[in-house]
């Protein structure tokens, strides 16, 4: 059976080779090889155009990582630096990434590798488009079924980023009971966590897309970080990748339910 092969899309200017090695390593992990195809949204852009980009003050805005020594570090480190792109500009360069993946590179799974929200209906494909925010909500949907008034922790990118969670969960029916509390410091994911525990999160969602995975820091941190809650944590890319495996052949190894079992019904 051949490898899937799965399109990743960052926001932002490549190479992203970290990208490619979380990815191998997640699918990995849940008992599949993967072949990796990367397209970077922003390449090949020159500054100007970038600069048309850059997102007005209150407009929904997507943290970009782009080559260059600027006034905003990149957590890249050296040679990196970000910038708040528009969301709405970068809808159709999105667009074009999907339809090169599916013309040129016969993905079976294009992945957007953001943690934002983008409007509904706005991107078409012919193969599965996973955006990880629509996985994100699924959680705290369930949750309030069960629990409309749960505290859910967001860690976010500071205070412009915290706008456009509370307009996300705003716009949400099933969350209109539900308590939202945040910490800015997305940067540092302990100290978020740190913040964000003396409110007893239900549940915290990190609006991060790779958040606990660079190089930096300890492996393991994440289980670490949600024992220290004592509470789910669910960031972005594991949320993704566990979801597009169960739409992968073959099925995930090592489950032996009892399909023949009268008790199933």
């Amino acid at each position: 059976m051949s490898r899937p092969t799965i399109g990743l899309i960052t926001l932002g200017q490549g190479p992203r080779p970290e990208y490619e090695r979380l990815h191998g390593a997640l699918f990995g992990e849940l008992g599949i090889d993967v072949r990796l195809v990367s397209r970077h949204v922003l390449d090949g852009l020159s500054p100007d155009q970038i600069d048309a980009l850059e997102a007005r003050d209150g407009e929904p805005a997507i943290n970009s990582n782009l080559h260059g020594d600027g006034p905003t570090p990149s957590p890249l480190g050296r040679g990196w630096t970000t910038k708040w792109i528009s969301r709405s500009k970068l809808v159709p360069l999105i667009q074009a990434a999907i339809d090169a993946f599916e013309r040129d590179d016969g993905v079976d799974v294009t992945l957007c590798c953001v943690a934002e929200e983008f409007p509904e209906a706005c991107f078409r494909s012919q193969r599965p488009f996973v955006l990880p925010s629509a996985i994100m909500m699924s959680y705290p949907q369930v949750l309030a079924a069960t629990r409309p008034d749960a505290t859910i922790g967001l860690v976010v990118y500071g205070d412009r980023q915290r706008e456009q969670q509370k307009a996300g969960f705003a716009a949400k029916t099933w969350a209109r009971d539900l308590r939202t509390v945040f910490s800015g410091n997305g940067r540092n994911l302990p100290a978020s966590i740190a913040e964000i525990k003396r409110e007893r999160p239900d549940l915290v969602l990190v609006w991060a897309y790779a958040a606990g995975f660079a190089p930096n820091e300890p492996p393991g941190q994440l289980a670490e970080l949600s024992v220290e809650l004592g509470a789910p944590l669910i960031v972005p890319a594991v949320a993704a990748v566990t979801f597009i495996r169960n739409l992968l052949s073959p099925p995930i190894s090592g489950i032996r339910a009892c399909a023949n079992s009268p008790d199933l019904g």
